[in-house]
């Protein structure tokens, strides 16, 4: 009896014991499509359960979504890394399956050259591939900015419904699938806004910082600020670099320069001692990311432009650009029409400045050096002329004469002045020059000349080394 209620009483706890998490993980994953045996398939790698990681845990394998999501978010972070990166994964090396052939990617390949070749005098011709890299190289201007070019570059996609942010009402045209839908007229229309703002500034000769901190804009920051003859940034903003600009920016060096963008030297003790410069304008193409950015530029009366999603607070900027900031198609767009615009204002400024045409004014705090440095220089002068002038009304009236060039004249002056003391400096070199002359003509000694010829270099030597009066005799 107790051997016949055995297998009742134990086998409903043994039942009911839960399968192990490895026998639940492997039921749960995609089973492998079995293809023919004329096919020469590589078999993907498999995982191991006994894999161990190195803190001796055991390793859990990675789903293939995740690991397709994962190398894309670390793959796809520049327009232009398609260029440069070698295609590997198994979807570029194993052969697939069309219709009753199964094809290699060369054979692919091979097979489209082989169709273009036959249908080129069909009529219909692809004249180019579509590169994104373009949008960076080859940046679209203002004027030629068109709502199919914003559509193409994903421009009207805004975020969920439920992230918006309602002060961007105005901006958005609709709801689709469950995300909001920016107008393209009125991103085209800001974005052309933003173009003559930027074109303006540079024109008038401002510091404009393009500001780009997520990855894949580094390469749209730098083209955009290289165009425009501007500054960019594309790592992390440091907090107080504009409100805090003596402590945080006091090692990095300024220049002055002219009309034509050229340096000026002879400024070293001004800009050693001036305080760092603040931007004229800021274009932010992340404002989620840097929201002390724009809080410091809006402490400092700075204007900035930023790119405004679904999502982000319009009033953190001046000049809105309502656009998607997750495509960095559309960054290329619009970092690439700000930046022609940029150009095109830079260029006029140097074009008037040829001219002679100057079309911003010198900052103040340069004025006020250089007005220091001219009073300086003045002051300088005028205490070397009133030395001059007082060892020469130490003369006599015989000296005098000699000094004013033997001419008879009734009266001796009392005051000479600074135009005189200079002349006759002028001419005492004159006459030493002859006398050096004679002397290498001749051949021989002339005869000592009167201690009067050389007042000018015993008056100069006086004044400046401290020398000693020279006597009047002959």
């Amino acid at each position: 009896m107790m051997l016949r209620c055995a297998a009742l009483r134990d086998g409903r706890c043994t039942l009911a014991t839960a399968l192990p998490r490895c026998a639940l993980r492997r039921a749960s994953t995609e089973a492998e499509t079995k293809v023919d045996a004329e096919a020469t398939i590589p078999s993907p790698p498999t995982i191991t359960l006994g894999m161990r990681s190195a803190s001796g845990a055991p390793r859990l394998p990675q789903s293939r979504k995740n690991k397709k999501q994962k190398a894309a978010q670390q793959a796809f972070v520049s327009l232009t890394a398609g260029e440069l990166r070698s295609h590997q994964g198994e979807s570029w090396t194993r052969p697939h399956k069309f219709g009753n052939m199964i094809m290699t990617p060369a054979q692919q390949y091979a097979q489209f050259q082989k169709m273009r070749w036959q249908s080129r005098d069909v009529g219909s011709k692809v004249v180019r591939h579509f590169h994104p890299s373009e949008l960076i190289t080859n940046p679209t201007a203002a004027e030629d900015l068109t709502l199919e070019l914003l559509m193409a570059s994903q421009t009207h996609m805004g975020h969920n419904t439920s992230l918006w942010n309602p002060a961007n009402s105005r901006y958005i045209y609709g709801v689709r699938q469950g995300i909001h839908i920016i107008s393209l007229e009125t991103t085209a229309a800001h974005l052309r806004r933003a173009a003559r703002v930027v074109e303006d500034v540079l024109y008038r000769g401002g510091i404009v910082l393009f500001v780009g901190t997520r990855l894949g804009h580094m390469e749209i920051v730098v083209k955009a600020a290289e165009m425009a003859s501007a500054y960019y940034l594309f790592t992390k903003w440091t907090p107080g670099a504009i409100t805090n600009r003596d402590i945080i920016l006091k090692t990095h060096p300024i220049k002055v320069v002219d009309h034509r963008d050229k340096e000026i030297p002879g400024f070293g003790s001004f800009v050693t001692t001036t305080r760092p410069l603040m931007p004229s304008l800021v274009v932010c193409l992340n404002p989620l990311e840097n929201f002390t950015l724009l809080y410091e530029c809006s402490i400092r009366n700075i204007p900035t432009i930023g790119v405004i999603d679904t999502n982000v607070n319009p009033s953190w900027v001046t000049y809105t650009i309502p656009c998607n900031d997750d495509s960095l198609r559309a960054m290329a767009v619009v970092g690439g029409v700000l930046g022609m615009a940029g150009a095109k204002g830079t260029k006029r400024r140097l074009e008037d400045a040829e001219k002679g045409d100057v079309t911003w004014k010198t900052s103040p705090e340069l004025c006020r050096h250089m007005n220091s440095d001219i009073a300086e220089a003045k002051k300088k002068q005028k205490e070397v002329m009133k030395m001059m002038q007082d060892d020469v009304e130490d003369l006599n009236e015989e000296e005098m004469r000699l000094l004013l060039g033997g001419k008879k004249k009734t009266e001796v002056p009392n005051e000479v002045g600074e135009e005189a003391v200079l002349d006759l400096l002028g001419q005492a070199n004159t006459v030493d020059a002859a006398a050096a002359l004679a002397t290498a003509a001749t051949g021989g000694e002339l005869p000592t000349r009167p201690v009067v010829d050389d007042v000018g270099q015993g008056d100069d030597r006086g004044s400046v080394e401290g020398g000693s009066k020279p006597s009047s005799d002959t």
